[in-house]
């Protein structure tokens, strides 16, 4: 499935991506997300029937990466069992700072929809320290439960919201 906004696609993931998305993540990045390296070949994700890793394009050259989590993870963030969890998104340091990462979310409605047609709600957590994030994730309609986990990474601020 490929959806399209202003030069900005979301796919399925595919091997062929990988070489692209082997982007480094700085010192700050990191500590919010995981790597695609780290999605891909520590977590073996492809092997997990319930994570589905999604490609990001920009003038169809891949320059994101982000997962789609079914796994019982999402209740962690709500009572929602039609929900997905939305983990993992980076875009390369190159492409940061055009928009991608807006556009791509907002194409994910829609995405998500064609996918997985039974979802009504798309979850996230998000770093109390990644404040660019938590207001982006705000700013195109996320809702902050007012709940905090603790992450991998500290402390996350929950968000969700329906589709």
């Amino acid at each position: 499935m490929n959806t399209n906004l202003s030069g900005v696609s979301l796919i399925t993931y595919e091997d062929k991506h990988f070489e692209k998305l082997t982007y480094p993540l700085d010192e700050i990045q990191s500590q919010f997300t995981k790597s695609v390296y780290q999605n891909i070949v520590v977590d073996e994700i492809l092997n997990n029937k319930n994570k589905f890793p999604i490609t990001i394009l920009y003038r169809q050259e891949p320059v994101g990466f982000f997962v789609l989590d079914k796994t019982a993870d999402h209740l962690l963030v709500t009572a929602n069992p039609f929900s997905i969890l939305l983990r993992g998104l980076s875009i390369n340091p190159d492409f940061q700072g055009k928009g991608i990462a807006k556009q791509a979310l907002l194409l994910l409605n829609s995405f998500v929809k064609t996918l997985f047609p039974g979802i009504n709600e798309i979850v996230l957590t998000v770093n109390t320290n990644n404040m660019k994030a938590y207001h982006l994730y705000l700013h195109i309609g996320y809702i902050d439960t007012g709940r905090f986990k603790e992450g991998r990474y500290g402390l996350q601020h929950m968000l969700f919201k329906r589709i």
